[in-house]
């Protein structure tokens, strides 16, 4: 016997614990709190109450003559109904008096605790207020204090009767809490203060945990690697809908309070599963052989929740609060073990904070275990704004350090671009002081073949040319050798200073230096020019490239006004392929025989012409006739 007292006491404290939390405050004031049968109105008068009574019935809309008990208020079922589930009518006869006959001339505020879960109230037979659903799914009147002004005309100086309908379950402590009478300034007070405890914090608490959640859902959906935010939102959503139980007045939707008390409490444990997983990441930890075997837990006090009849709902109930108690104790000494081992800052404020929030709910246990004052302002659901005070602290914490380090990043990148800037501006002193040097360097090579290879070769074969006379050498042909010479010597200067020359904007633009200085010349011998060149380069060539060209058009004309007798010339320029660059000079002149050309000796020019030609990747081709003579070139364009 004794062990099963021991056993019941302490399911009952756990039941209370579970209560608590929950947000079920008013159903544990009935407990703790003693009876009063007097209340004052003002310094003069009073409510007396004379009778409180109270009788089981199956419907509100019964009201039985017998079987009607003493009560007192407040009133759990649990202790002297315990595992009814049903209704009940709970009968007060009261009056009011004065001293020395005054006549009382305010009205009367009559007020009760809470009302569990829902109910309806009479006063002489005239109904006061009703909950919406006095069937399930019932209405939610615990978590709301109510009151009612009473003109005095309507009452009785004695014998008033009120006459209160509850309904519900013994397990969640259904009952009628405290009634009270008061005057107007005095409810005012009393009430919001109630009002505060009861609703008002859990409000505040909800905006700030839902103002958390939606940050931490922001920051991990921006940087899924910070799982500690991901788990804190999660957290921060299964926390607001805990605590909705305490704030709403309807079970909507559930289909009966049975079905919203499991969900609220599958919320509650849900809750203690992300928040220690939240603990676990912000220290950096992972265990995932336990985490995995956690989930399956949770999952397993689900179905068993789930799947709970109302006999054993309120053992499996308490289990399940007890067990994820123990767990969030686990967790907050694990943290505490973290924090001393590691000495981080940030792990020993966040131990202190779950340590503060296990001192508010033993703190709120004690007052309630040894107190008989039915008003009590619990310390519990200040906890949420603790966290809440943690998790903001830290971040700005987090936030200003790390402002720290990119601050200090920045001043030394500052540094090292400075130091660099500087290293840089010497090499390329240097570096530009190089190129400069290849640059002479590379002109004098340059400079050096080209009089090796085309000034000297030149100069050679014209030696050639008349040590192996055997005539003299008329003043026409050694004229025609210095101009080669010549034309040698020019071609050098001018591909040694093609390294700044430009190339003109269109090929139009490009032949219309020649094209004006042979134009008039061409006119004036009775030569009809005709000049067909494209609009736009395709691809455009190099300077030295159009130097070239430009030097086989006016030596072909030249040599067309000396030679030719032509009376007509043509020419021009396309592109027979993209890269691949074509130029036309053609006449209809008398043409030549190219042996005699070669033993007067003026192959040589065509000769060198097309050598320069061809060591930029072109082709030089004479074809002449009677009538017909044309200068052929083909010009690779291999740039881009």
């Amino acid at each position: 016997m004794q062990t099963l007292s021991i056993s019941k006491m302490v399911g009952q404290r756990l039941r209370l614990i579970a209560l608590l939390i929950i947000g079920s405050w008013l159903s544990l004031f009935s407990c703790i709190s003693l009876a009063q049968n007097n209340f004052q109105i003002n310094e003069l008068c009073q409510v007396n109450i004379e009778q409180q009574q109270k009788v089981q019935v199956p419907s509100h809309l019964e009201i039985p003559e017998a079987g009607w008990q003493p009560v007192t208020l407040p009133d759990n079922w649990k202790n002297n109904w315990p595992k009814y589930n049903g209704g009940a009518w709970y009968k007060i006869r009261w009056g009011w008096s004065c001293q020395d006959n005054i006549r009382l001339a305010e009205p009367i505020v009559f007020g009760i605790d809470y009302l569990n879960s829902a109910g309806a109230v009479f006063l002489n037979d005239d109904l006061l207020w009703s909950d919406q659903n006095l069937q399930e799914p019932l209405s939610k009147s615990w978590n709301v204090p109510r009151y009612w002004i009473l003109p005095i005309a309507g009452l009785k100086q004695t014998d008033n009767e009120l006459l209160i309908y509850v309904r519900g379950y013994s397990f969640q402590g259904a009952g009628l809490g405290r009634i009270e009478f008061h005057n107007i300034m005095a409810n005012d007070q009393h009430y919001s203060k109630k009002i505060w405890d009861r609703r008002t914090l859990f409000q505040i608490n909800m905006i700030l945990s839902g103002t958390i959640g939606v940050i931490s859902l922001i920051i991990w959906l921006f940087r899924r690697s910070e799982t500690t935010f991901g788990w804190l939102a999660l957290s921060s959503l299964l926390w607001i809908l805990f605590i909705s139980n305490v704030l709403t007045t309807e079970n909507f939707p559930f289909p009966s309070s049975i079905w919203a008390g499991k969900a609220n409490l599958i919320f509650f444990i849900l809750y203690m599963h992300c928040f220690c997983l939240y603990l676990i990441r912000f220290l950096k930890q992972k265990f995932q052989r336990l985490e995995r075997g956690l989930i399956g837990v949770t999952a397993l006090f689900s179905l068993f929740i789930i799947a709970s009849s109302l006999d054993h709902l309120e053992a499996v109930l308490s289990v399940a609060f007890v067990c994820y108690v123990l767990l969030y104790i686990s967790c907050v000494i694990y943290v505490s073990y973290w924090a001393i081992k590691t000495r981080n800052g940030e792990y020993l404020f966040l131990m202190l904070c779950l340590w503060g929030i296990l001192l508010c709910v033993i703190i709120d246990l004690i007052i309630l275990g040894q107190t008989a004052v039915s008003e009590f302002s619990p310390l519990s659901p200040y906890t949420s704004p603790i966290i809440i005070l943690f998790v903001v602290l830290i971040m700005g914490t987090r936030l200003n350090r790390n402002i720290k380090k990119i601050e200090k990043f920045n001043t030394q990148l500052e540094s090292k671009v400075r130091q660099v800037s500087a290293d840089l501006n010497k090499s390329l002193s240097d570096q530009h002081k190089l190129e400069l040097d290849n640059v002479r360097l590379q002109e004098r090579i340059n400079l050096s073949h080209e009089l090796h290879d085309g000034l000297g070769g030149s100069i050679v074969r014209s030696m050639i040319l008349v040590d192996q006379s055997t005539e003299n050498i008329s003043n026409r042909q050694f004229l025609s050798m210095l101009k080669l010479l010549r034309d040698d010597l020019r071609q050098i200067i001018d591909s040694g200073s093609s390294i700044d020359n430009k190339v003109p904007e269109t090929p139009v633009i490009w032949i219309a230096p020649v094209r004006y200085r042979f134009t008039q010349l061409l006119e004036e011998m009775d030569i009809a020019v005709e000049w067909s060149f494209p609009k736009v380069w395709q691809r455009e060539p190099t300077a030295l490239q159009c130097l070239t060209l430009i030097r086989v058009v006016e030596e072909s004309l030249t040599n067309i006004i000396k030679h030719s007798q032509a009376t007509k010339v043509s020419v021009s320029m396309e592109y027979t392929q993209p890269h691949q660059l074509t130029l036309k000079i053609q006449d209809n002149g008398i043409g030549f025989n190219p042996e005699m050309v070669q033993k007067n000796g003026m192959s040589i020019g065509m000769r060198s012409m097309k050598m320069r030609i061809e060591r930029m990747g072109g082709m030089l081709d004479i074809q002449s006739a009677k009538g017909d003579t044309c200068v052929h070139v083909v010009m690779e364009l291999y740039q881009p």
